[in-house]
């Protein structure tokens, strides 16, 4: 009987360790990674100051930097696109993408602002 409590017991700390933890100790503390992402179908507007950066505007009012590479005429563009590479349905900070605008390119998520940041940008860069 002291076996099988003893086999029990090992059996559920193993499952226990497998299980996603959502406390503030998971971790070594809170997830913050969390509040760096957003869903791109969920951006709502963007600006192009530069064919080397993007600003996106989520739904949330997060704005996102996202730094490009190859991109021609962003500044141009009427309407963009951005696809996850990873399978995923959000981006993340440092996540690459592909973006869709005039021509396709690759790009990675820089940094999420934040209001101060945002509050900085020239008014013609803010989306």
């Amino acid at each position: 009987m002291q076996r099988l409590v003893l086999c029990s017991t090992a059996a559920l700390l193993t499952l226990a360790a497998c299980a996603p933890s959502t406390g503030p100790m998971a971790g070594g503390g809170a997830r913050s990674d969390q509040n760096q992402c957003f869903r791109p179908d969920l951006v709502r507007n963007f600006t192009a100051p530069s064919d080397q950066t993007l600003y996106v505007r989520t739904v949330d009012a997060d704005v996102f930097r996202i730094d490009t590479v190859g991109c021609r005429d962003l500044q141009g563009s009427l309407s963009i696109a951005l696809e996850p590479l990873v399978g995923t349905s959000r981006l993340c900070v440092g996540d690459p993408a592909g973006l869709i605008a005039r021509s396709p390119c690759r790009v990675r998520v820089g940094k999420k602002l934040t209001t101060d940041e945002i509050a900085a940008l020239p008014s013609r860069d803010r989306p």
